[in-house]
């Protein structure tokens, strides 16, 4: 079924970071972290084309030396709005686009196609990966998106809050007594349901959490979510990088 559609995928990458400035480009054990998500994403057996859709020079010169390729584009509110640009500006046509964001090192090609299978099958419009969360504090830490999920895995809320919130526990017990699940930041989506979410104005909860699909659940879209057992470490704080510097070192 794979080989009937054109898939794709984008790795949105901006310089500006208000925890780490210029997190494209940090290094991670020799290589930048742009590299290591673009090598990982390039493993993937059934992608046709990667883009990094990027705002700031410096990222595509990078992308070009190390033979990625890059396109330049404007101020977005989210990735997804930045890939939207980009394939627009160079008239992609895939029917399938996959959002992996740019600070997922970890990132295989193995994990990309099974997003893929899974998604193919589910008959889906948009869809994301989620993990159980085994650390307590994961839980509680706001870089941490949590999930919760329907009977038939589809998201019924993103936040960066404990959710769901256990009321009568202590909160040191809540890994060990619920299932708390952790979102990871690769989407995948129908071509139709990717310039949807771009005609649609950023939503309340979207800009209160700052995360972008709440656009779609705030909008009465559905979001399918199929769990992995990889770990994986989203670079979003200074501690999150020396997380992933032990993990590789």
């Amino acid at each position: 079924m794979t080989e009937q559609k054109k898939i794709i995928a984008c790795i949105p990458a901006r310089y500006s970071s208000t925890r780490l400035p210029g997190k494209p480009l940090i290094d991670i054990c020799g290589k930048t972290l742009i590299q290591r998500v673009w090598e990982g994403v390039a493993q993937s057996k059934y992608l046709q084309r990667i883009i990094i859709p990027t705002d700031d020079e410096r990222i595509a010169d990078f992308c070009f030396t190390i033979g990625a390729e890059a396109v330049m584009t404007p101020l977005a509110d989210s990735g997804s709005d930045r890939i939207i640009s980009a394939i627009s500006m160079l008239g992609e046509d895939a029917e399938i686009i996959l959002n992996v964001q740019g600070d997922e090192p970890l990132v295989t090609g193995e994990l990309i196609d099974e997003l893929i299978v899974h998604f193919i099958n589910s008959g889906a419009q948009v869809g994301t990966l989620i993990k159980k969360i085994s650390l307590n504090s994961d839980i509680f830490d706001p870089s941490t998106v949590k999930v919760i999920l329907d009977k038939n895995n589809y998201a019924l809320y993103f936040s960066r809050g404990p959710v769901p919130y256990i009321r009568d526990l202590q909160t040191n017990y809540w890994v060990t007594s619920s299932v708390h699940y952790k979102h990871i930041g690769i989407y995948i989506y129908t071509r139709k349901a990717l310039l949807e979410f771009g005609s649609l104005n950023p939503s309340v909860h979207e800009r209160v959490e700052k995360l972008e699909q709440l656009r779609f659940l705030d909008n009465g879209h559905k979001i399918f979510c199929l769990e992995t057992e990889k770990e994986l470490i989203g670079v979003d704080t200074p501690e999150d990088l020396e997380k992933v510097r032990k993990y590789l070192g």
